[in-house]
């Protein structure tokens, strides 16, 4: 017998294998095993998660038409306080269009020189619907404009002798990140009375 080959689990050349059907019966035995009990492990895999169920974030319509008008309210206060702090930031409170329509607007002030100085009040907001499939919100807003005036680039105030001290517009808001972004703001003609 051949050390190096006993020691490797190699027979002997000469020999038949009278020891190889208790050795195959094993290693077919260590399959089977095997085969089972990955078998029972794949059973206790879990399965792939369950998709939660959204939450709406209102539970109901006026809860989304309070939460629009404190967003609108909050937008302008930020427009009046921009005036002394310049780190007010009045267009976090804009998306799509609306902030559009505001960048634009900023820019040709700066490029004429113009600036709006004095306050602008909220005289009345009204919540008119609320499409919870687009989480819109539309808005009817009075604002009174008395308190503010146009100055051009020289200080001179150039506000339109005829504008009205009430401005009726239109207000469009959606769900940008778990909260309300003004997306639309137009000229109403709806009387502020």
């Amino acid at each position: 017998m051949n050390p190096r080959r006993s020691a490797l689990g190699i027979p002997s050349r000469g020999r038949r294998r009278a020891a190889r059907a208790p050795r195959a019966g094993i290693a077919s035995a260590l399959v089977v095993a095997i085969g089972v009990v990955a078998i029972g492990l794949a059973g206790c895999a879990p399965g792939p998660a369950p998709k939660p169920t959204p939450t709406p974030l209102f539970t109901s319509e006026a809860d989304a038409f309070k939460a629009a008008e404190q967003v609108y309210r909050d937008y302008i206060e930020s427009v009046n306080a921009h005036e002394t702090d310049p780190a007010s930031d009045p267009q976090r409170y804009l998306a799509g269009g609306a902030l559009e329509e505001d960048i634009s607007s900023v820019r040709d002030q700066e490029l004429s020189g113009k600036k709006i100085v004095g306050a602008t009040e909220v005289a009345l907001y009204r919540s008119e619907s609320y499409d919870s499939a687009s989480t819109t919100v539309k808005s009817f807003v009075c604002l009174d404009v008395s308190s503010s005036r146009i100055l051009d680039a020289n200080g001179n105030d150039i506000t339109p002798q005829d504008r009205p001290p009430v401005v009726a517009v239109a207000v469009s808001m959606t769900l940008v990140s778990a909260a309300f972004k003004i997306v639309g703001m137009s000229a109403s003609n709806e009387p502020c009375s």
